[in-house]
């Protein structure tokens, strides 16, 4: 049986998952983002994250073993900040950063990491990026905004 992507993405979609935006430092100090929905708390002891990226993805560029990357896992109240970096920005929301321990998070985000990259692992159409995480927090207040057969909950 040939699997095509349709079906693939479809079976995919129908896993609920959380939606957290990657951030990271350019070469100018500049930020660069993306939204993803493939991430995942792997260990405890050591703590370890992953996360995937489309091979096309502007975010390859900075995808580096020992990169600080940002994970912010966005409250239900952030569809336009998931939007935003997906591609699809909305010039009349600005989206709001915050300096976290020196590293630029997605303000208001029900949680956060700030990690290391200690493996870029290929996978196919992505990259895997394994992650040690460095700090980290959360906001007990905020609800999780969640993405199922693509659309928001």
């Amino acid at each position: 049986m040939k699997l095509n992507k349709i079906d693939l993405k479809k079976v995919a979609g129908s896993f609920a998952t959380g939606v957290t935006v990657i951030t990271t430092r350019d070469k100018e100090g500049g930020v660069v983002g993306m939204t993803a929905s493939s991430f995942v708390s792997v260990s405890l002891d050591p703590p370890l994250v992953s996360f995937y990226v489309d091979n096309n993805a502007k975010l390859m560029k900075q995808l580096t073993e020992g990169a600080t990357i940002g994970i912010s896992i966005l409250a239900s109240d952030q569809e336009n900040v998931s939007n935003h970096f997906a591609g699809y920005p909305d010039p009349n929301l600005p989206i709001e950063l915050e300096e976290n321990n020196g590293f630029p998070l997605i303000k208001n985000a029900l949680g956060w990491y700030i990690t290391k990259a200690i493996q870029i692992i290929p996978t196919g159409d992505h990259h895997m990026a394994l992650c040690s995480v460095e700090k980290l927090g959360r906001n007990e207040e905020k609800q999780p905004l969640l993405y199922f057969s693509g659309k928001y909950l």
